[in-house]
């Protein structure tokens, strides 16, 4: 197929061309055609050689997609390069065995490896969900409906569809491959039709539920601090931010029912601090009791826990003049910590790793165990933290315990990058496709939003900059 690369160096150009054009800069349409790429070069390379090119395209793809990792962390960079090396290795050669042992039925072969191997990248300790090609899809309301049946991996079967049936009538004889393939292409455009019309319903569905419901008044806090900076003079100076923006927000409206700050807002730990013996600290978490307890508001805010020498990262709810002071909120712990960067699980079977997490700029939390829902007045609502929105799973237990609605608590500052930012919002919004439920966002630099139940933002805030959000969001689940 690709009669024009006559060299070794030209095949090399063209994997690293093709896995920014389409994996790196991976858009609404790109999506569609993710995979188009790898089923050409696959063609090129014999079965001996493919897996280096595998290899390369896994390395080129996620460098230009996750670049804001290098910023993060060169060691985890490097990490990801070698792990995706591995996964598009494996990936390229199967592909290749399926390609040349498995003509007559190639097609579905393909669709359901690429589909396995979209699922298997996501899951486990090691999951990294960012780079599933269905989350492309997340401004395409109707079509990514489907998603509450088999999550977003149903969009990405569509799309991997997509890029297999191109590339059986990509080529010189396209007219006679078009042929060849009409009942799959016939298959396909049925499908995209199934997609739109359930899409169609459903929206249609939740707007009269919404217009039926009772809404809630919420404040989302943007603060926009950086999290690489330390020391208790920080931490006290992203306290009063939080406070005089929340002020902000209260005289813009007073009929707000819920704010909420990001996570890890509050540093210094209130439980531990509001009667230790570090005076700065008792200080500071005592006035921000005193300042929650002398609003009306229910505060949801992120924190930390501590019991004995285990660390949680922690979102805390206080309804004022109830559980303020002293202080007793209802809290939930992160179940699904960031690997390596929040939490390594094989301490005693890779002590060497272990060790060196901790003497690296890194800090190990203790894993929660229940997948809390907050009850409010009858209001029932789930904090997931940050990196726990990236996963279907976890979000569909909160929901079926009862939540009918998910603030998210989010610090992607440290990426530096409004492309990550964008990534972890598209995540986001499938999470409220998927349950029927809205979302509210609150991010310490971006994307604080507003979601409602069938994925559609209903307000956002610029990111990189401080901001309050004030929206409203349906009591009723659907």
């Amino acid at each position: 197929m690709l009669n024009f690369i006559k060299s070794r160096n030209l095949y090399i150009a063209f994997l690293f061309v093709t896995a920014c054009l389409f994996f790196g800069l991976s858009n609404c349409f790109t999506g569609w055609f993710l995979f188009l790429p790898v089923f050409l070069i696959i063609d090129e390379f014999r079965l001996r050689f493919v897996w280096i090119a595998g290899g390369l395209y896994g390395i080129f793809s996620y460098f230009f997609y996750a670049t804001w990792l290098y910023t993060f962390s060169k060691t985890a960079m490097a990490g990801v390069s070698v792990l995706y090396f591995f996964y598009w290795s494996i990936l390229f050669v199967l592909l290749k065995i399926i390609r040349c042992y498995f003509s007559k039925i190639q097609l579905i072969l393909e669709i359901v490896l690429i589909l396995c191997f979209e699922i298997i990248k996501a899951s486990g300790f090691i999951g990294f969900s960012y780079g599933v090609c269905g989350y492309t899809q997340y401004q395409n309301l109707y079509l990514i409906q489907i998603s509450d049946i088999l999550s977003v991996y149903s969009v990405s079967f569509i799309l991997i569809f997509c890029s297999a049936l191109s590339a059986e009538c990509f080529g010189k004889e396209w007219r006679n491959k078009i042929q060849k393939n009409k009942w799959w292409i016939i298959i396909f455009f049925a499908l995209i039709i199934v997609y739109y019309v359930y899409g169609f319903i459903k929206i249609e569905y939740c707007k009269k539920i919404e217009n039926k419901s009772e809404k809630l008044t919420v404040a989302a806090i943007q603060n926009n601090s950086d999290p690489w900076k330390s020391g208790f003079n920080n931490y006290k100076k992203t306290v009063n931010r939080l406070m005089i923006l929340t002020d902000k927000a209260l005289n813009e409206c007073d009929s707000v029912d819920f704010v909420v700050w990001p996570e890890t807002a509050v540093v210094p730990s209130i439980l531990k601090h509001y009667e230790g013996n570090d005076e700065r600290r008792r200080e500071l978490v005592n006035s921000i009791l005193n300042y929650i307890d002398s609003k009306k508001q229910v505060f949801l805010i992120g924190n930390f826990n501590s019991a004995g020498n285990k660390d949680y990262n922690s979102a805390f709810v206080f309804i004022p003049k109830k559980n303020v002071l002293p202080p007793k909120p209802y809290h939930y712990e992160k179940q699904h910590l960031v690997p390596f960067t929040e939490y390594f699980p094989y301490k005693n079977t890779f002590p060497w790793i272990y060790e060196l997490l901790l003497k690296g700029d890194t800090h190990l939390w203790e894993p929660g165990k229940d997948s809390v829902v907050f009850d409010v007045n009858g209001f029932k609502f789930s904090a997931p933290i940050c990196f726990e929105d990236n996963f279907t799973g976890l979000n569909r237990t909160f929901v079926k315990k009862g939540a009918s609605a998910f603030f998210s608590l989010s610090n992607d500052a440290w990426s530096k990058s409004k492309k990550c930012q964008i990534q972890h919002l598209k995540m986001g919004v499938f999470r409220s496709v998927e349950n029927h439920i809205p979302s509210v966002r609150c991010t310490v630099s971006g994307e604080t939003c507003i979601i409602n139940s069938y994925g559609r933002i209903e307000a956002r805030l610029k990111p990189f900059e401080e901001n309050i959000l004030i929206g409203k969001i349906s009591k009723l689940a659907m």
